[in-house]
């Protein structure tokens, strides 16, 4: 799926575990635009709340073209730690492109590519895959994350 949409300006208090008002039988494209809506959103708006998205069984890596080998964080808190040690402030994401899946457990594989742009400074391209974890036929959460930043700029 083609997308064209900058995140960062709708303020949710709390990205509920479950959209209460869609159709019981998602496609996993649906499931993977609603996911990106609210974590990209949560990224820009409360980065400090992510971890929500995570349960104690996920693990998360974040590498750029200088890690030879990047840390893999497992566990809620740890995720949370390492999100925060990020320092993700004020950061802008332009979606550029989505592509949904099922996977296996009937969760669903969502990768993401865009520019990520924080405190200010120039955007940076990005690719991010999420393993969405189904915890009931409505309610997901984070099983794995890799999220890798390009050091040169989107041209």
């Amino acid at each position: 799926m083609k997308m064209e949409q900058v995140i960062g300006s709708v303020v949710p208090d709390v990205i509920p575990a479950k959209a209460t008002n869609l159709p019981d039988n998602l496609s996993p494209q649906c499931i993977g635009r609603e996911f990106v809506r609210c974590y990209y959103t949560l990224l820009h708006d409360n980065p400090n709340k992510l971890h929500r998205f995570y349960l104690d069984q996920s693990t998360f890596v974040h590498g750029n073209q200088t890690d030879e080998t990047a840390e893999c964080v497992s566990g809620q808190r740890a995720i949370h730690e390492k999100i925060m040690s990020l320092n993700f402030v004020d950061c802008r994401t332009k979606i550029k492109h989505v592509d949904s899946q099922p996977t296996i457990d009937d969760g669903v594989v969502v990768q993401v590519s865009g520019e990520l742009s924080n405190a200010g400074k120039l955007p940076r391209r990005f690719m991010q895959t999420f393993v969405l974890g189904s915890q009931t036929p409505r309610k997901y959460y984070v099983h794995n994350d890799i999220l890798g930043i390009r050091m040169s700029l989107w041209i």
